[in-house]
């Protein structure tokens, strides 16, 4: 029997040799152990004595760990955590680890790549064309970038490169973060203000931000009606930020402008969501941070969290390090 057991609960391709290699190189005597949950409950029994998780989105519930009796590390394949029930996960004495520099090119390009193709009216003009028409398309003349406005909602590592990325292109940047302070978003070249002015004032709202208790529905009928008509919004967060029915009753009365969203509050959405029946919402399937080299980053370190954590020694990235004592 091996001295330690690891079980990835969960990702998106089945391949998995990076992850059996790293273990092989570590020197530590493992079984690696692939099973492909989408629920709690399918799980067990495989989790049930392991010592470690690799997680993807599987939730990690209170329940699953009253029933692990010697696990002592859950790593993240991201840098979000809110699957995994953090005060439950140090309550038991788990140290959760995630990759705070996972796709941070990805996602800000991503977000880029989606101001550029509202500004620009991009897929109007495109259905225009394919429908047989050509010049006169609708929506109107695009305004000029550089007289417009970026509102970033959080400033982490993915906000503060979004921000970077779109300074290069003459937007304005404002920023909403209550855990960055004044001077350090003046250095980035961001104003920061709170998240009414914030949304008041831009042009375009990117949101940035963890789930959290503190962010859940972060955006709802209330804010969205702060908004400029001709605002659009940008969601690279996780779905439920956003208040999705009322997004869905701004985007239909005219609220605002639009959105671009590459995550929604149930994915995948069900067929007969209305929200993926109007025009003036671009989509892509929570795939911001998709690239080969940036799987291939997650995959590695994600599991050097769990072989660093076994030999007794602490992973730099442990969310919940405080409550752990460490």
């Amino acid at each position: 029997m091996s001295q330690f057991k690891v079980v990835i609960t969960d990702f998106a391709v089945p391949d998995y040799t990076l992850e059996s290699d790293l273990m092989k190189a570590s020197g530590l005597d493992v079984e690696l152990v692939r099973i492909q949950a989408a629920t709690p409950e399918e799980l067990f029994p495989a989790v049930a004595d392991a010592d470690a998780l690799i997680v993807q989105w599987v939730k990690i519930t209170p329940a699953v760990m009253d029933q692990m009796t010697k696990c002592r590390v859950i790593s993240r394949y991201g840098i979000g955590v809110d699957m995994v029930d953090l005060e439950a996960a140090t309550a038991h004495g788990i140290a959760v680890c995630n990759v705070p520099d996972f796709c941070i090119e990805e996602v800000s390009t991503h977000t880029i790549t989606f101001l550029l193709a509202l500004n620009r009216h991009l897929m109007q003009h495109h259905a225009h064309v394919k429908s047989g028409k050509w010049g006169g398309p609708p929506g109107g003349a695009p305004t000029r970038l550089s007289r417009q406005t970026l509102g970033i909602v959080a400033l982490g590592n993915i906000g503060r490169e979004v921000a970077r990325k779109a300074g290069a292109l003459g937007v304005k940047v404002l920023g909403c973060d209550p855990y960055v302070k004044p001077e350090v978003a003046q250095a980035l070249g961001i104003e920061l203000v709170g998240l009414e002015e914030l949304l008041r004032r831009s042009d375009y709202v990117s949101l940035n931000c963890p789930l959290t208790a503190e962010t859940h529905h972060l955006i709802g009928a209330a804010q969205l009606a702060l908004m400029k008509p001709t605002a659009y919004l940008i969601n690279m967060a996780r779905g439920p930020v956003v208040d999705q029915a009322a997004l869905y009753q701004a985007l239909v009365a005219g609220t605002i402008q639009g959105a671009a969203l590459d995550v929604l509050e149930q994915e995948p959405p069900s067929p007969d969501d209305p929200l993926l029946k109007l025009d003036n919402v671009i989509f892509t399937p929570h795939t911001a941070s998709w690239t080969a080299e940036a799987g291939e980053q997650l995959r590695r370190d994600a599991t050097r969290n769990v072989v660093t954590f076994l030999k007794g020694q602490l992973p730099g990235p442990i969310v919940n390090r405080k409550g752990m004592g460490f």
